[in-house]
């Protein structure tokens, strides 16, 4: 036999179907149970008292109380809600129901339930369980649902005994399903095929797409309200399903290594038909002492749908074989009653887990009984008051009622905080004080110094007690309160009961230890928790940051020294500076045996498996996944070849105490002693540089804009040069934002306290308007850029400024390979800050620092030159666009400069790369390892032969850029840009961008952007109606800055396959110019586009020409003149069609004048609204502010909703 390993999990058609079929069953019985409530006189708003339903039967009364009793308790979890109390009622009903009738479906399909769903035509279409009902009671057919309920009714009883989770009577079943809905949604279940509901995955499935729409619910709420995360809404944000892989790999190297370590070599657990990813570092690998396999626990803590659970259950069962204690056909029962234990603050989730282990004992051994199963729900509500009192007042002795007093205190909020809370601590605390005030009296005795361990014993009642009889005795306590309630008729009561013993229960499980402990935990930042959450998890765990990292120490805590811990998480605790507390705890309280790293979250689960002891381990494994594309495959081909005894390269054995060796600790895994030893040997960078933090103006859409929206005056006045993000770009970038800054900053600060926005004020100003370097706080890859002493730096980046070593070789150094190498060591995730910046050693030498110097320099000065050719860019140089004898040539030149300064950069860096590795005596080794992402080494193209030449030519012309040619050949990118100049390798798209930039450029010189000192004749309006008017002014503009102005514009119009005019009027608007001048989320052109609905008259206007006049000019000099060119054209058209037999040719012309002239009337009528409005412009709004008034009125060419971008520059 095996373990099952690697059994297929369900197709995407599969799950979908079960997704689609969730969703939709699961708002029919919704909709059912909320009509059902208000037959009961339950609205979301009031509940009518019952004396006023006198509609109601003696058996309805009875459900309304249950009804009363339930909801009572939802009002005590959520401060008297009664619409949240409502839903969260209808909600767990949906479930329950839900549960029940996937549970009946799953178990039928297995046989192990006569069928109770499936319709059969030999069954006059009922199942055979109904045709069953219909002969032996055939009276009950004459009920409305034809004695379906009473067939169902039997099976629930068959199955009911041995999972009573589901199948008990609870207040979530007091409603009765209207027939024709039950069958509806029995039906929809029915549907599909039976091999998906066979499949041990189909239920995990059932509970994760059974929360997916709250889920997006939950998500836009944080997203739109910064709502907090509380209540029964943590359970349904916090799902997430496991694949099976993961589930097999966390088991594996957990119940499976503890086996093999137990059986010291007289084992098959780790073959691969058994524990396929059991292959355990020798080095890592403890002496066990033997136990039973049935003294062997396994807890998951936050089980879900307990997918973890089950294949647990499969090693257990072989564990169970090789004990050869236990005859078969009982390992099932055995393993449930002894083994396996869950806990989930998700009721319908534990029904899924215990369901889903009830079918699993029931594969292997379909004939045995399940008398037990031990997986919780931790979602009980004790109440206060009068019942409260009741259940102390049962107590025996003054500790046993201080105990429960203390359980009533920490089970407060057992319904967010579930297996985190920790009550072992407190209630030894409870026993302490109650041993120090009794000792001396002799009325108590301990053992185990008064500890609270399972052998902990003191008197009671004159009897020897230990803290298991004690918890027993409780537990009965509340069972007799049960049976009291029951007898008294009262749900409220009975409800009580029933929370109380669920606590017990609840404490029993989290108050013990065990050998293993699996889990997924649930996910939820500290930011996004609710106060009531966020309090706890800050007060007793130091992994606050997110429940996971409060989970993993949890679980440390549920394990002794030698028991091992397996989990699936993020990978944010490994780097991230704000877990460095918690590193520093879990290096010291345990040791990881074992980590598969896959880095992104793929395929829904998370990005690190780990393994770990509570005791430190010399050696850990470390198998690295990040940069493989299927890394399934990968996982499994990695434990392959470990089992085959190979050498992998992905495979890392590393000390964990060696993270010490790194400021902050971070689990840089794949660093070896010749990295670890420069963090030692080399100053940290913030010994040597100050690294700052921005301005975080709080509303950047009131401080900042693009430069362009500014009045010139006010640059470097009113408004300061502001370093943001920026592109992909190395070493420079392009600088196009402003900030408004008033009294060195003070107007941000009092903007902040007036408004009260999300202000985090003004960080060293000292650093402001300093030459320095920058760095994004968040990005894919990091990228330092250089930028003047005359900026300020946004909170988006932070900025190095170096004490003593040169700005240039520091920005040389940080963009080196090695620094990237190291800062992903680091800190391999998307944000990345100060501190981890500042502790990446940094290397010196005199020699060194003015070669690398130099080399940046010409970096800075290459970018600079690309970006001159971009207006958009603060290093725009309008010179580019002068004294041109031949466009062709000019256009050519402008693309070489292009890749002749991506050349200079690209090998520049590489020289960088080469200076350092030469400096600290690189190995080959590591430098294979640290160049393997950014090419090094270039040949001449002057040495190859013709047929690289050719393959050159052949990428070009199917688009390669010059990074692709020269990353796949291995050339010299200077060489390639030569090579393309001198054979004119340039593709029309880049030509035609070129071009479309120049004619920009050129509109600019006509609205006296650029430059003012031409001899040209200038309006603050351009119409661009007729195209041969627009050549002709475009001619007269590009007569100043090109030696053929009819050349260029013959040049211009081949290339875009239209004529200039042409172009301006169609495209130039929406689809150039809006795209080059924007910001995030929003097109910011400064030259607007107008044109009448139809498009009869077309015109633009410069942003910064705006005026008061400026409309009035528009309404009095040209559409009035157009209007009256067009009155005049139809009156004599008028007059030439007025004969019996007009010509077609002027009748045509005729009624395009009339729709001309109806066009731009309507368009006169808006601009003299607008006249009359006072619509102008005010600068200090910003164009987007300005642009959405004018957009009102419809007068742009293309409105904002087809203008809105979330780009972000």
């Amino acid at each position: 036999m095996s373990t099952k390993h690697g059994q297929p999990g369900l197709s995407s058609d599969q799950r979908s179907t079960i997704r689609s079929t969730i969703l939709s069953t699961r708002h029919t019985l919704e909709d059912e149970l909320r009509r059902q409530l208000e037959k009961y006189g339950i609205y979301e708003d009031k509940r009518l008292p019952l004396e006023n339903l006198m509609h109601l039967s003696v058996e309805e009364i009875h459900t309304r109380r249950t009804l009363d009793a339930a909801i009572e308790r939802e009002l005590e979890s959520t401060e008297g809600d009664l619409k949240r109390s409502i839903t969260n009622y209808v909600r767990e009903a949906t479930k329950t129901y839900l549960n029940r009738f996937v549970a009946l479906k799953t178990i039928e399909v297995r046989g192990l339930v006569e069928e109770t769903i499936t319709e059969r035509p030999e069954y006059g279409n009922r199942s055979y369980m109904h045709h069953t009902v219909a002969e032996i009671a055939g009276e009950l057919t004459n009920a409305p649902d034809d004695g379906f309920g009473a067939a169902l009714d039997l099976a629930y009883q068959e199955i009911g005994a041995e999972i009573r989770m589901i199948f008990e009577e609870s207040e979530h079943t007091a409603i009765d399903l209207d027939a024709q809905v039950r069958e509806e949604v029995l039906d929809e279940l029915d549907a599909i095929d039976d091999q998906a509901w066979e499949s041990d995955e189909a239920l995990g499935w059932v509970y994760q797409y059974f929360g997916e729409e709250e889920r997006e619910e939950i998500d836009e709420r944080v997203d739109k309200e910064n709502y907090k995360i509380a209540g029964t809404d943590i359970a349904t944000k916090t799902q997430l399903f496991t694949p099976r892989h993961i589930v097999e790999w966390m088991v594996d190297n957990s119940l499976g290594r503890i086996w093999l370590e137990m059986q010291d070599g007289r084992t098959n657990i780790d073959s691969k038909d058994m524990c396929f990813y059991l292959s355990p570092n020798e080095g890592s690998l403890t002496t066990r002492k033997s136990k039973p396999a049935e003294e062997i626990t396994v807890l998951d803590p936050a089980c879900g749908s307990g997918h973890m659970l089950l294949y647990s259950f499969d090693v257990l069962y072989q564990m169970y074989l090789e004990d050869g204690s236990i005859p078969e056909q009982y390992i099932p029962r055995e393993i449930l009653r002894n083994n396996l234990y869950g806990i989930d603050i998700d009721s319908g989730a534990a029904q899924i887990a215990a369901l889903s282990l009830y079918l699993k004992a029931k594969e292997y051994s379909p004939d045995v009984e399940i008398p037990q199963l031990n997986i919780i729900s931790a979602d009980a509500v004790l109440v206060n008051g009068d019942r409260k009192r009741e259940i102390l007042d049962r107590a025996q002795s003054e500790l046993e009622e201080e105990i429960l007093e203390q359980v009533w205190r920490s089970f407060a909020n057992i319904r967010e905080v579930g297996s985190l809370v920790e009550i072992e601590e407190q209630i030894d605390s409870v026993i302490s004080d109650h041993r120090e005030r009794f000792e001396e009296t002799g009325q108590a005795q301990f053992t185990n110094d008064g500890k609270l361990t399972s052998q902990s014993t003191f008197v009671v009642g004159g009897e020897v007690e230990s803290w298991d009889q004690i918890k027993e005795r409780l537990l009965e306590n509340a069972h007799q309160l049960a049976q009291e309630a029951l007898e008294q008729d009262d749900p409220i009561e009975e409800m009580f009961a029933s929370e109380v013993g669920k606590t017990i229960e609840i404490l029993d499980l989290i108050s013990g230890t065990y050998d293993v402990v699996v889990s997924n935990p649930p996910y939820l930042a500290s930011s996004k928790m609710g106060d009531e959450l966020n309090q706890y998890v800050k007060d007793h765990y130091i992994g606050k940051r997110d429940l996971y990292s409060a989970f993993i120490q949890r679980c440390r805590n549920f394990v002794q020294e030698t028991g091992y811990v397996s989990m699936i998480t993020m990978e944010t605790f490994m780097f991230l500076s704000s877990y460095e507390q918690f590193r520093e705890w879990f290096l010291s309280n345990s040791g990881i045996t074992e980590m598969a790293h896959f880095e992104h979250r793929d395929e829904g689960y998370m990005n690190t498996a780990f393994c770990f002891t509570g005791r430190t381990i010399d050696q850990a494994r470390f198998i690295s996944l990040v940069e493989s594309d299927n890394k399934v495959d990968r996982l499994r081909e990695t434990y392959s070849g470990l089992a085959d005894g190979r050498d992998l390269d992905n495979v890392y054995l590393t000390s964990p105490e060696l993270f010490n060796e790194i400021r902050r600790s971070p689990f840089a895994y794949w660093f070896g002693d010749e990295v670890l030893n420069l963090f030692s040997e080399y100053p940290p960078l913030d010994q040597l540089s100050d690294i700052s933090g921005g301005v975080a103006s709080g509303d950047n859409d009131h401080h900042l804009r693009k430069y362009w929206e500014v009045d010139f005056d006010d640059l470097g006045e009113k408004y300061q040069w502001h370093v943001r993000g920026g592109d992909r770009n190395p070493y420079y970038d392009i600088i196009d934002y402003t900030i408004r800054w008033e009294n060195d900053g003070q107007n941000i600060t009092e903007y902040g306290d007036k408004h009260g926005k999300n202000y985090q004020g003004l960080s060293d100003t000292s650093k402001y308007f300093q030459e320095g370097i920058a760095f994004r706080s968040f990005s894919n890859e990091f990228m330092a850029k250089y930028y003047p002493g005359d900026c300020v730096y946004d909170k988006s980046v932070y900025s190095i400024h170096p004490d003593e070593l040169s700005l240039y070789y520091i920005l040389g150094y940080v963009n080196s390979n090695l620094f990237r190498y190291l800062a992903n060591g680091i800190n391999p995730t998307v944000n990345f800050n100060p501190s981890d910046a500042g502790e990446i050693p940094v290397p010196t030498s005199e020699e060194t620092e003015t070669t690398i110097s130099n080399y940046v320099q010409e970096n800075i000065e290459a970018q600079q030159s690309n970006f001159s050719y971009t207006e958009v860019a603060r290093s725009f140089d309008i010179d580019k666009y002068s004294e041109i004898n031949n466009i062709r040539e000019w256009v050519r030149t402008a693309l070489f400069e292009k890749d002749i300064s991506e050349a200079t950069i690209v090998e520049n860096h590489s020289k960088i790369d080469k200076e350092i590795y030469s400096m600290i005596s690189v190995s080959e080794e590591l430098v294979s390892e640290l160049n393997r992402s950014y090419q090094t080494d270039f040949a001449s193209i002057e040495t190859d032969p013709e047929e690289v030449r050719s393959e050159i030519k052949s990428m070009i012309e199917n688009g390669k850029s010059l990074e692709d040619i020269y990353t796949r050949l291995g050339l010299s990118p200077t060489d390639l840009a030569h090579f393309r100049k001198g054979n004119n390798l340039y593709r029309d798209k880049e030509k035609e961008a070129v071009c479309k930039r120049f004619i920009s450029v050129i509109l600019g010189v006509l609205f006296g952007r650029w430059m003012p000192e031409a001899p040209i004749q200038r309006d603050e309006i351009i119409d661009v109606t007729a195209e041969s008017d627009v050549d002709n002014l475009f001619r007269t503009a590009l007569d100043e800055v090109v030696k053929d102005p009819d050349d260029t514009l013959d040049y211009f119009s081949g290339i875009l396959g239209e004529s200039v005019g042409q172009w301006l009027s169609d495209d130039y608007f929406r689809y150039y110019h809006c795209k080059e001048y924007r910001r995030r989320g929003q097109r910011i052109p400064i030259y607007w586009q107008l044109e009448s609905p139809n498009g009869s008259f077309s015109c633009f206007i410069y942003y910064h020409n705006i005026g008061s006049n400026t409309l009035p000019k528009l309404r009095g000099q040209y559409l009035d003149s157009r209007i009256g060119e067009l009155e005049n054209e139809l009156e004599t058209l008028n007059a030439q069609t007025s004969g019996d037999d007009p010509d077609k040719e002027l009748l045509k012309r005729k009624e395009e004048v009339q729709n001309d002239l109806d066009d731009i009337r309507e368009f006169r009528d808006t601009i003299d609204e607008m006249i009359d409005d006072g619509v102008t412009v005010d600068v200090e709004k910003g164009i987007w502010e300005n642009l959405k008034e004018w957009d009102q009125y419809e007068v742009l060419e293309t409105g904002l909703p087809k203008l809105k971008s979330s780009y972000s520059r």
